[in-house]
């Protein structure tokens, strides 16, 4: 059996006699590790300034090694003591450790973040107040809306209502029934016959006749104008009087009494 035969490449022996390889360091890594062992080496200012400030921070004033700090001599002539703690009064305010340091990193101006932090709350607070009251409005639009289709269907079921009782009575026009304009047209057109239409004179440009409106056109056009509450109040005061009828009992009683004493009252909520 020749050397090739006898070599197996992916045998378990083969592979227990390679050396277990570290896994490659970047560059980053091996120039960290260089500086660390590299006793020449020199930190940054702004990590030596760190190191410095987070370690005087973490030691107490009152230590042997600051014993003579003119800062703690000062504190000592003013009364102070080992142990005790800064502050107006010796209570839960005093303080016993130090102030944090926070390093200002922007080129604004003292209190400046602290104003842009204000101005922006308080345009977050704004935008909050707005959305609200543009959804208040959204929803009190709706509201309007759904109320005032409501009173649309009421009136014109009233209207059918009144035009039934009217027919029943012999009455053959009344400004509450619905579509009035439309009849009174259709009922204008069919006076004319085909042979008689209606003959049109030219008259001088200078003279000019005033249109007659009849007392029943004013009321129409009257009643057009109010709104439709209102409308429906007319023409339910119009059903009580003359029909002894009630929209919201939905029953047509026979005389004023029983109307008065088994009618709750006149308007929707009477009957709630």
């Amino acid at each position: 059996m020749s050397n090739s035969d006898s070599d197996d490449y992916m045998s378990s022996s083969f592979l227990s006699e390679i050396p277990d390889e570290e896994k490659p360091k970047t560059y980053s890594e091996r120039r960290r590790q260089n500086q660390f062992t590299n006793l020449g080496y020199n930190k940054p200012r702004k990590v030596l300034e760190k190191e410095l400030r987070e370690e005087g921070l973490s030691k107490p004033i009152d230590t042997e090694e600051n014993a003579s700090s003119p800062g703690l001599k000062l504190l000592r002539k003013m009364g102070y003591e080992k142990g005790m703690k800064l502050g107006k009064s010796e209570g839960s305010q005093a303080l016993s450790e130090p102030l944090t340091v926070e390093l200002k990193q922007d080129r604004l101006g003292l209190g400046m973040s602290t104003e842009i932090k204000k101005r922006k709350l308080s345009r977050l607070e704004e935008n909050v107040k707005r959305t609200k009251i543009k959804e208040d409005e959204y929803v009190e639009r709706l509201r309007d809306e759904r109320i005032a289709k409501r009173v649309e269907r009421q009136l014109k079921a009233i209207q059918r209502i009144c035009e039934t009782l009217d027919s029943k009575r012999g009455i053959e026009y009344n400004i509450f029934w619905l579509c009035d304009e439309e009849k009174s047209s259709i009922k204008k057109l069919d006076q004319f016959s085909d042979e008689d239409e209606p003959k049109i004179k030219l008259e001088e440009p200078e003279e000019f006749k005033l249109l007659e409106i009849s007392d029943e056109d004013k009321q129409k056009s009257e009643f057009d104008s109010l709104e439709n509450s209102q409308k429906i109040e007319r023409i339910l005061a119009y059903l009580r009087d003359q029909y002894f009828y009630c929209f919201w009992c939905g029953h047509e009683y026979s005389n004023i009494e029983e109307l008065t004493n088994q009618c709750p009252g006149a308007t929707e909520e009477d009957h709630d």
